[in-house]
């Protein structure tokens, strides 16, 4: 028991931490989310590619940034 009252204030840490990550990446705008998910894409798209999935990343024009003038 005394092993899983050391783990408890950790799971906690762990749990708060990833709360604030979802607040902050909630508060980001639009054009920085589509950003994000472009990396996703970018990320898993060997491994798919790897395991015979046909990929497609979206293509993003940085010299006209949504939302940006």
């Amino acid at each position: 028991m005394e092993r899983m009252d050391k783990l408890r204030p950790e799971i906690g840490r762990l749990i708060a931490a990833k709360e604030r990550r979802r607040q902050k990446l909630a508060a980001l705008p639009f054009a920085d989310k589509v950003r994000v998910v472009v990396q996703m894409q970018q990320m898993v798209a060997p491994v798919l590619r790897a395991r015979g999935r046909a990929v497609r990343v979206w293509s993003l024009d940085t010299s006209n940034p949504v939302g940006r003038k």
